[in-house]
C-alpha cells in the first residue's frame, strides 16, 4: 500500500485496486461546513490527500462529502444529519455520541461505510430523508461503494 495514503483514517478501494474514497473522522461536535472546508483545505495543502472520487469528513453530528476533485477552499457538495444515519451504530457498540472516543468513532465510520459497501442494492439512507438531497448524495455513494474494499488506517 502506497504511504502517501498512511495520514487517512479510512480508505476504500473500488474492485480495481483504485483509491475511490477517502475518509476523515473526527468525534468532535460543534462542527460547520466552514470547519470542514478548513481542515479538508489544510490536508490538501499538506499533501495528505491523493486523488480520490469522494473525500468525506465524518463527526458524530454530521457528514460531510465532496466529490473530487473540488477547489481546496469549496464547501462540502452535501452535508448529511450523521445523528440520524449513524443512530443505528451508536446503539450496536452501546455509544453515546456525546462521549464517543475516536477510535471507537473510527470503528463505527469504518462498520457505515463497509455496511455501505456489502448491502449497496438496499437504500442506506434514513426513510425520513428520501425527499432530501442526502439521500440522493448516500444513495450515490452507495452505488459507487459496491463491493469496495474498506480498510482503516492504512499501513505506512
Amino acid at each position: 500500500m502506497p504511504s502517501h495514503l498512511s495520514g487517512i483514517d479510512i480508505v476504500a478501494y473500488d474492485r480495481d485496486g483504485r483509491v475511490l474514497l477517502l475518509a476523515e473522522t473526527k468525534s468532535r461536535r460543534g462542527t460547520s461546513e466552514s470547519w470542514a472546508a478548513g481542515l479538508r483545505r489544510n490536508m490538501l495543502s499538506h499533501g495528505l490527500l491523493p486523488w480520490s472520487q469522494y473525500f468525506l469528513i465524518a463527526t458524530p453530528e454530521r457528514v460531510y462529502l465532496w466529490k473530487q476533485p473540488n477547489a481546496p477552499e469549496v464547501p462540502p457538495g452535501v452535508t448529511i444529519n450523521a445523528e440520524r444515519v449513524f443512530k443505528p451504530y451508536f446503539q450496536r457498540l452501546h455509544q453515546e455520541p456525546a462521549s464517543i472516543g475516536p477510535e471507537a468513532f473510527e470503528h463505527l465510520v469504518l462498520t457505515w461505510l463497509t455496511d455501505i459497501a456489502q448491502h449497496s442494492d438496499r437504500d442506506v439512507s434514513d426513510p425520513s430523508m428520501q425527499e432530501d438531497a442526502s439521500s440522493a448524495w448516500l444513495d450515490e455513494l452507495s452505488g459507487s461503494l459496491q463491493d469496495a474494499r474498506i480498510e482503516m488506517n492504512p499501513p505506512q
